[in-house]
């Protein structure tokens, strides 16, 4: 048996408590405990295997990371067969594995206490700053294949809206942190240029990211506006090799030179010390070209430390990857190229998935709407309030009902406490898994790479 990562004792001793803490004590119970008054449970509590559990297993030993504790242990095959059975010849070993949250007390519903604590610490998160997606445009100039903006009605947002918008997040109290987003956003740079100097204008600091196609990227842009706009990272969508990206781009005016045209602009980003996101948008055709342009980004790349690759699993596709080996076999060779940190597998438990629960983030639509969701935009079912209603966001709150109850299966899956369930949008898809977070994928990696080792 060797301890591996040790469980955080103040989230697991929540989880231990025979009730639930009371609200108003909650916080302060969190930000004054010591690891000295964690106190172990006691021998005659009858206990169960926490549902949060991952296993693995090479050889004659056993890999168990507990997802919600972040807590990692190995054990032998007898070890292992006396945790399973939860009949103990040696002592010792019960005690280590509940003082690190594989097992639980019997009478705990994880799930329960879990949604209990994640409500109320998601709700005392306001000193984060304020994040405002900010949708400038649904017109782009491209017709990918996959846009779940597809159908929406194109409209540019107006001069006055977008200024509106500045003096909104200006009134806030909070850092900003804006993503600029469309459609393709640098359809309006006036629009992005204004609502910048009306900030400046203010004195208020703030950061900002893009998501962009990258075709419209320019080396003067890059150089003189993006510092003035605040741009420290970028995300763009790569869906595989030249012919392949070309093909599902569908850009309304192509060149012959426009990948490359690409892969240069890319590289002025790093250059220039920005953080390049590739996404590399992936079903069961195009899955093999997407790494191709995974290693080709690494090798033509492989001096920067600003660029970055990932594989996203589109979903409700007629060619969605339906089978999970093949997701984690497809998610594997990208991380070989770009690992994910390890930094995920000692992250505190997940209080919100994405910026839809997350209180303080909002979506701005082109007629100055505001939704709760990005892919919202243009359908408008999470709008709350209007820019031009209201004189701050920091006052808004997303309404209970918006949110969809998580799934039974996502309840009770080891891997929820990374990823809190996946995307609500896509929850009804046929294939189970198109709602998962590639949190998961990133942990199994993670666990299998340190079980081979």
């Amino acid at each position: 048996m060797i301890v591996m990562m040790q469980a955080q004792k103040a989230v697991l001793s929540l989880f231990q408590q025979k009730a639930l803490i009371p609200q108003e004590k909650v916080m302060s119970y969190l930000e004054h405990f010591s690891d000295e008054q964690y106190q172990p449970v006691t021998v005659d509590t009858p206990l169960k295997h926490s549902i949060y559990n991952i296993i693995k297993h090479k050889s004659r030993t056993y890999l168990m990371y507990n997802t919600l504790f972040n807590s990692m242990i190995t054990l032998s095959d007898s070890e292992f067969e006396q945790y399973k059975e939860i009949q103990f010849s040696d002592l010792s070993l019960v005690g280590v594995l509940a003082d690190h949250g594989f097992l639980l007390p019997a009478m705990i519903d994880e799930y329960q206490y879990y949604l209990y604590y994640q409500n109320i610490l998601n709700s005392e998160a306001l000193h984060a700053p304020a994040h405002c997606t900010i949708a400038l445009t649904s017109k782009c100039n491209a017709r990918c294949i996959y846009c779940y903006e597809e159908g929406v009605a194109q409209w540019d947002m107006t001069v006055e809206t977008a200024e509106k918008t500045a003096e909104i997040l200006c009134a806030s109290e909070k850092p900003i942190a804006i993503t600029w987003f469309g459609g393709e956003p640098l359809l309006k740079t006036d629009l992005i240029q204004r609502i910048s100097e009306i900030i400046h204008a203010h004195g208020k600091e703030f950061k900002s990211g893009l998501i962009t196609n990258g075709s419209l990227l320019t080396e003067e842009m890059i150089a003189n506006q993006f510092p003035e706009w605040r741009i420290e990272w970028v995300q763009i969508s790569i869906d595989g090799m030249e012919e392949e990206y070309l093909r599902r781009k569908c850009y309304y005016h192509t060149t012959t030179d426009l990948f490359e045209s690409l892969m240069s602009n890319i590289e002025c980003l790093l250059n220039h010390k920005i953080f390049v996101n590739i996404r590399l948008n992936m079903d069961a055709e195009n899955s093999e070209s997407c790494i191709t342009a995974a290693a080709y980004l690494k090798e033509r790349f492989s001096n920067s430390s600003y660029l970055t690759a990932y594989p996203a699993f589109l979903s409700g596709d007629a060619y969605g990857i339906r089978d999970e080996a093949q997701r984690n076999a497809f998610s594997k060779r990208v991380y070989q190229l770009y690992p994910p940190e390890n930094k995920i597998l000692a992250e505190i438990p997940k209080i919100n998935s994405c910026y839809f629960q997350q209180y303080g983030a909002f979506v701005i639509d082109t007629d100055g709407s505001v939704l709760c969701c990005e892919r919202d935009i243009g359908r408008q079912k999470t709008k709350i309030a209007s820019v031009q209603e209201i004189s701050t966001l920091d006052d808004l709150k997303k309404p209970a009902h918006i949110f969809p109850e998580t799934r039974k299966q996502c309840q009770v899956c080891a891997y929820y406490p990374k990823c809190l369930g996946g995307c609500a949008a896509v929850y009804h898809n046929a294939c189970c898994y198109d709602a998962c977070f590639m949190e998961k994928y990133k942990v199994e990696y993670l666990l299998n790479k340190i079980i081979d080792f």
